[in-house]
């Protein structure tokens, strides 16, 4: 499967759009020593009121 590297670019940039629009802050919080695998613990996100 072959994708074009522009498409991958406006995703993230439409993916950018939506979170700063819904989001006010998001949070990467530490995961510990040794820790590889990601837990919705681990991050810590502060919507926007409606």
């Amino acid at each position: 499967m072959r994708v074009d590297l522009g498409d991958i670019e406006y995703l993230w940039d439409y993916v950018r759009t939506v979170v700063m629009r819904v989001c006010v802050r998001v949070e990467l919080m530490p995961r510990g020593r040794g820790v590889r695998s990601f837990k919705g613990e681990h991050c810590r996100i502060t919507f926007r009121n409606p």
